[in-house]
């Protein structure tokens, strides 16, 4: 997976020679999602770095399937709209505009139906440290069909606070694709 990475972000950059500079960060930045991913049940990961006014803007998205459970049963929990709304909570804007708050609403998916939403600035903690860092983010909840315990967890986030509304719009056009595929179809479709 090391290697694979270091691959890509050699072959990107020889495409883009503006992000050298930045080489070390962006392999230490994927290596990070990678792992990150490995361990939380992530079926999707997808990065993005691109040089904006001699800055790099980096962005990820991941898809992860959950089944709901009980922490205190240890049993499925329901997954339907009702009580994935309530899990997700609002915060409200604090007095300035990188605060963290965050807005919950309902989403139409066009291909999976209604969705639970949180979007908005958070702490982030990072795993294994003591430190945090500050992210706009967007999380999609979408309930798997007919009845099945599962939960599709669509999370984007960016650290690039200043941009917050055009990469939520960004990250609910990415969001809006998605759609559940059954394997059959998978197969028909090769």
């Amino acid at each position: 997976m090391n290697r694979s990475i270091r691959e890509v972000v050699a072959k990107r950059v020889k495409q883009r020679p503006e992000l050298a500079e930045h080489q070390a960060d962006l392999i230490k930045t994927l290596k990070r999602v990678a792992r990150e991913a490995r361990t939380a049940d992530v079926v999707y990961s997808g990065s993005m770095c691109e040089i904006v006014d001699g800055e790099p803007m980096v962005a990820s998205l991941t898809v992860s399937v959950n089944t709901a459970m009980n922490e205190t049963t240890g049993e499925t929990a329901p997954t339907g709209l009702d009580t994935l709304m309530r899990v997700l909570t609002p915060i409200e804007p604090g007095r300035r505009l990188t605060d963290p708050w965050r807005r919950v609403r309902l989403v139409e998916l066009p291909d999976a139906g209604q969705a639970a939403r949180a979007e908005g600035i958070e702490d982030v903690e990072i795993p294994e440290d003591s430190r945090s860092y500050r992210a706009a983010m967007m999380q999609t909840l979408v309930p798997f069909p007919d009845g099945d315990p599962k939960v599709a967890v669509i999370s984007a986030s960016t650290p690039q606070l200043a941009l917050i509304e055009p990469m939520l719009e960004l990250f609910d056009l990415i969001t809006s694709t998605f759609r559940f595929v059954h394997r059959a179809e998978l197969d028909t479709e090769s």
